[in-house]
């Protein structure tokens, strides 16, 4: 049995605001976070969750570049098209340190991200937890790394529980397990499933990539993956669906090269 399912949860992925109107929490790891790094971050945070298009432009460069090859211009179409999917969205920001270099400011900041939509009448819940460093200059955010990078979509009343086995680093070249393991067992219901490993382009923001789903008979997915030698950084994606419930789970592996 197959089904095609497109991973439209893909856009989320490495949006850099990084706190809500409703609960901002920005903590450091010292006290002498400059002011202006903090209000820049919260500046920015307000203008994205009140949708405000004209001063999220204001805030972001024009020369702005981030690590998976996205531009000014990609950007702000990404953010547009993640605003009208999520009518309610929760983020909560740690800026884990920061430096100083000249007139730049870098913070390594820790997103934990909540928010729901919802589609024929089915609700889709999103966790998701985004580690990065984001550089500033003159009160404008230039650039945009991702460090670490886990997101979750859930729906139904008993989405599949799993263990998500997969590194957080990895080498050109290098090989390793990517499995996806049932906590519950499968018994007489049927589960479908797939994964998914391609390398990070920023095309795939707007133009999510689609797969086949498949009949799982064992306790979950289980991959040997083999990396290619260039040094581009990987999404490795996994869906399980059964009749009460429904887990989608993409985590990066960044590619040390």
């Amino acid at each position: 049995m197959k089904k095609t399912c497109n991973f439209l949860f893909l856009v989320l992925l490495s949006l850099s605001f990084t706190a809500t109107k409703l609960n901002i929490a920005l903590a450091q790891s010292n006290n002498n976070t400059p002011k202006e790094l903090l209000e820049l971050v919260n500046k920015i945070d307000l203008a994205a969750n009140n949708k405000d298009l004209k001063s999220t432009k204001e805030n972001i460069s024009p020369s702005f570049t981030n690590s998976d090859g996205l531009n000014y211009e990609k950007f702000i179409s990404s953010l547009e098209k993640f605003w009208s999917k999520y009518d309610n969205l929760k983020y909560t920001t740690k800026i884990e340190s920061w430096t100083e270099n000249n007139n730049e400011l870098v913070a390594t900041t820790v997103t934990n991200i909540e928010g729901s939509y919802i589609i024929n009448n089915q609700k889709f819940i999103l966790n998701s937890e985004i580690k990065a460093e984001q550089y500033f200059v003159n009160n404008q955010l230039i650039k945009y790394n991702i460090l670490e990078e886990k997101n979750e979509i859930t729906s139904g009343e008993k989405p599949p529980v799993v263990t998500f086995n997969l590194p957080k680093k990895a080498k050109p070249g290098q090989e390793f397990d990517f499995d996806v393991i049932l906590q519950d067992p499968v018994g007489s219901d049927l589960i479908l499933g797939a994964a998914l490993e391609e390398k990070i382009d920023s095309s795939l923001y707007l133009k999510p990539s689609s797969l086949e789903l498949d009949t799982l008979s064992a306790g979950g997915i289980f991959k040997r993956v083999k990396l290619p030698l260039t040094p581009e950084d990987h999404w490795y994606s996994v869906i399980l669906i059964r009749a009460d419930g429904l887990r989608m789970i993409t985590q990066r592996v960044n590619i040390d090269g």
